[in-house]
């Protein structure tokens, strides 16, 4: 399976460059996967609006971020894993997964938005959904992905509320690897991509020009949150969000959508100002692409 393959299922004209997708999955069901995905799109492109596209730009700038924290905490799950931090790793090897999650449902036609209940949806919610979205790629596996989410979150649990006196040695030190718990992460974060690229390979067909981008009251998603019972606003949110809708048009798949100075702002605000050349500590660009190539 190459580029040209993909091309061919999502009838986009632009192609991400997938790793984990062709070990996952054989080119007759990615065939079908696209072709599931793009009928879900037919009736959205057909009585596409200014407020949709307006709301789907800001349903691909959230999932561009979740897409890119989850190569953060994936890359952090690797480097604590490296040296034996292994108290860190469960819960960056779950994060990164849930972050990945919400990514593929943000770009999913299976998920109707619902405003609030959509950003603040449960974990539970989010990962049954998830498996079942992924039935679309291999029904025979979802009962396998399914629980493989469940394993890497009651890890996190054990960890968090319960603490076992035998640490890392009761589960098995093999079950803090990252390398599957991200592999699953990437091909769910792939698969985000693909969503966005059969997206756009329906709009392609259905929306003739380029439609406007208008101010929703749902656009404040992009930038509030609840601290402490209050909400606040982040000024790089505002920024990055304001310049996409100022510049862009048709909302178009991710990696399109992702600039460089976007993901400069998400990595480089994780990164130590005081550190020099040369220092072996934390670097989070060195995980930028870990999951997603943006």
């Amino acid at each position: 399976m190459n580029d040209d393959d993909i091309l061919a299922a999502t009838r986009s004209n632009y192609c991400i460059g997938y790793r984990e997708l062709p070990r996952e999955a054989e080119l007759v069901q990615v065939v079908r996967y696209c072709e599931t995905m793009r009928r879900h799109f037919t009736p959205i492109a057909k009585a596409f609006t200014a407020e949709d596209n307006s709301r789907w730009l800001l349903r691909h700038y959230l999932a561009i971020k979740f897409a890119a924290a989850a190569s953060l905490l994936a890359g952090s799950a690797q480097y604590a894993f490296e040296r034996n931090l292994l108290t860190a790793v469960p819960y960056f090897n779950y994060y990164a997964l849930l972050s990945a999650c919400r990514a593929f449902l943000l770009t999913s036609p299976l998920l109707a938005w619902d405003g609030e209940k959509t950003v603040e949806m449960t974990h539970e919610n989010i990962l049954n959904r998830t498996a079942e979205a992924m039935r679309a790629l291999d029904p025979d596996r979802r009962v396998a992905w399914r629980k493989e989410m469940a394993d890497l979150r009651n890890r996190r649990e054990l960890f968090s509320y319960r603490f076992p006196l035998s640490g890392p040695d009761f589960i098995g030190r093999d079950a803090f690897d990252p390398d599957r718990a991200t592999r699953l992460t990437r091909l769910i974060a792939e698969l985000a991509a693909l969503n966005s690229e059969c997206f756009d390979g329906v709009l392609s067909k259905h929306v003739g020009e380029e439609m406007p981008v208008v101010a929703l009251p749902d656009h404040d998603w992009a930038e509030a949150y609840k601290l402490a019972g209050e909400t606040e606003s982040d000024a790089a949110d505002r920024h990055r969000f304001g310049k996409l809708r100022r510049q862009w048009k048709t909302v178009s798949p991710l990696h399109v959508m992702t600039s460089d100075g976007l993901m400069d702002d998400l990595f480089g605000s994780w990164c130590d100002p005081d550190s020099i050349a040369g220092d072996e500590g934390f670097d989070p660009d060195d995980y930028s692409s870990y999951i997603l190539w943006f």
